[in-house]
């Protein structure tokens, strides 16, 4: 009988162990993709005490010299949790279950590892233990466009070998909740990618200056709505002429004085205004003023600015998809698995390429030059424990800056002051929002003055642009002139703002020497200390023929005194 009511719901403690990660990887890639360089395995309750990573990346050479835009190198770091999958829906019931095999809520053990799935453009397909067997000995599909069918677009590129005829799927999974997380981070609007697809995920533009162009706004967000009391009184209808309706034949009505007839409100059809799915009658209205009066009190004006502020706090949430967690999180509780749902950055660099120029020592080319970049990013890293298992995963972007050289200049358009800022119009507008015209980054849009977006008002002051002039001067009609051979141009005509303005797309290699090969290298160096419950042998001694234990155990006196 125990003399004590406590029930303990404490593990174990078992004694942890450290092992070591060491990684050494060397890799080639194209500009303008996400590059999954290394992952390393979290078992159940493990922790990074500490960890080291530098990555080098260097540029194939550039064909006339260093490159006249910059090249930025972002690499981030990222622990990817077992229960951040869909298959679990989130509950970490789900996982425990699924870990011990047994039964979920949907009657049927749900796998703790995928396999040999993956995405081929429409539909998950699982690939036979045959196929499987023989990624490693297939002809290298990368970059080419069967490789949205075959998994060694991902493997290869962090040079993995496979000879297996079921592999783990876990750490495609894990760089795919990397990216769509990042995504709904970004905007609302760019698409999710599937679990198990193995191309790699186009890379984020940088677009400095113009983050703040939003393609929509929520209206009722910034000007609040302020309730009216009092409007449930019923109000008069006015109109300017009315149809009378005498024995079944209407006549237009020449008197305002009721006679007994039927008279209905009209307007002539000039007056009326077809909006297409109904008419606007003008001239026939409600008088408000006869019917009652409409109050507001400053209790509704304080609740619409709470109300306006809760919504502001509400929308840091937009990317969770369950209406509940986000209920209970505007009500302040604490949902402590919710960490374990997403992606955890943990760690982020970023740096500019160094650019190295060589000329040529020919006496026939002393004019020839090239050059190449390189650039190297240090990054200390830990975490928590992860209870439920994680996979951490490096992943790299190498993006030339978007100069937007035909990007509009606000001032060389003012021709009114009307158009300045004006600190008291501006204090006193309701909604400080203004469209911004399809002509802020490129002048030469055949349609200029369409809606390109939304942006804060006067937003177009804060200036962060490039602009090339002189011999490197875009021609209008973009046509190829070689003094501009020395800049990556990224901008498309007729920029929207969709999909290709936050993703990279289509990134041309006329910049380079080699057009066909990979245009970067890259090596990661990482030694990660882990923690955990991981038991290990003792280091194991190479044997003779005669064993030392029983050459001992014979001179050992194991007699005992009666």
């Amino acid at each position: 009988m125990r003399m004590t009511e406590l029930l303990t719901t404490t593990p174990i403690a078992q004694r942890r162990s450290v092992r070591g990660l060491k990684k050494r990887v060397l890799t080639s890639f194209d500009a303008g993709k996400i590059i999954p360089l290394s992952y390393e395995w979290l078992h159940r309750e493990d922790a990074v005490q500490s960890g080291r990573v530098r990555i080098n990346v260097q540029s194939e050479m550039f064909a006339d010299g260093m490159p006249m835009n910059g090249i930025a190198v972002n690499v981030y770091a990222h622990a990817v949790s077992q229960a951040c999958y869909e298959r679990f829906g989130g509950s970490i019931d789900e996982v425990n279950k699924s870990y011990a095999k047994e039964n979920g809520a949907a009657g049927s053990v749900v796998p703790f590892f995928e396999n040999n799935k993956v995405w081929n453009g429409t539909s998950i397909t699982t690939v036979s233990d045959s196929f499987a067997k023989t990624l490693d000995t297939t002809a290298n599909f990368y970059g080419a466009g069967s490789s949205i069918y075959t998994p060694d677009t991902f493997l290869q590129t962090m040079g993995i070998h496979t000879q297996s005829d079921k592999y783990n799927t876990t750490p495609v999974e894990a760089y795919n909740a990397i990216v769509n997380h990042r995504r709904k981070a970004r905007s609302k609007s760019l698409p999710l990618r599937n679990a198990f697809d193995h191309t790699l995920a186009e890379a984020f533009w940088l677009n400095t200056g113009y983050n703040d162009i939003v393609a929509d706004f929520d209206a009722k967000l910034l000007d609040g709505e302020v309730t009216l009391q009092g409007l449930t009184f019923q109000a008069p209808i006015k109109s300017a002429t009315a149809l009378r309706d005498i024995n079944g034949v209407q006549h237009s009505a020449t008197s305002h004085t009721p006679d007994g007839n039927i008279y209905v409100p009209s307007m002539t059809g000039t007056d009326i205004i077809d909006e297409g799915d109904m008419y606007l009658f003008e001239d026939i209205y409600a008088e408000l003023s006869t019917g009652g009066n409409a109050t507001m009190s400053l209790a509704d004006l304080d609740q619409a600015r709470k109300t306006v502020a809760y919504a502001k706090m509400r929308s840091k949430y937009d990317w969770i998809t369950d209406e509940y967690v986000i209920n209970l999180l505007m009500q302040g509780i604490t949902i402590p698995s919710l960490l374990q749902t997403q992606p955890i950055l943990i760690g982020k660099k970023s740096t500019m390429l160094n650019f190295n120029e060589r000329f040529a020592t020919d006496g026939a080319n002393l004019d020839t030059k090239v050059a190449n970049g390189s650039a190297t990013i240090d990054m200390n890293i830990s975490t928590p424990r992860m209870p439920y298992g994680a996979v951490i995963m490096y992943t790299m972007e190498v993006v030339p800056e978007q100069l937007w050289e035909r990007s509009k200049d606000p001032f060389l358009y003012t021709t009114d002051t009307d158009t300045l800022p004006n600190s008291l119009r501006d204090t006193l507008d309701p909604q400080k929002v203004q469209i911004a015209k399809a002509d802020i980054l490129d002048v030469n849009h055949s349609t200029p003055n369409a809606t390109f977006g939304y942006q804060p008002l006067n937003n177009q002051w804060k200036m962060d642009c490039v602009r090339v002039g002189g011999k490197f001067y875009r021609p209008a009609n973009d046509a190829y002139t070689e003094d501009r051979q020395k800049i990556w141009g990224t901008e498309t005509l007729n920029p929207t703002l969709s999909e290709s303005h936050y993703l990279v797309k289509d990134l041309h290699k006329k910049i380079f020497a080699d057009q066909v090969a990979d245009s970067f290298t890259a090596t990661i160096m990482s030694d990660l200390k882990v923690s955990g419950n991981t038991v290990f042998g003792t280091s194991l001694l190479e044997s003779d023929a005669s064993s030392d234990f029983d050459t001992i155990t014979t001179q050992v006196d194991s007699s005992r005194i009666a």
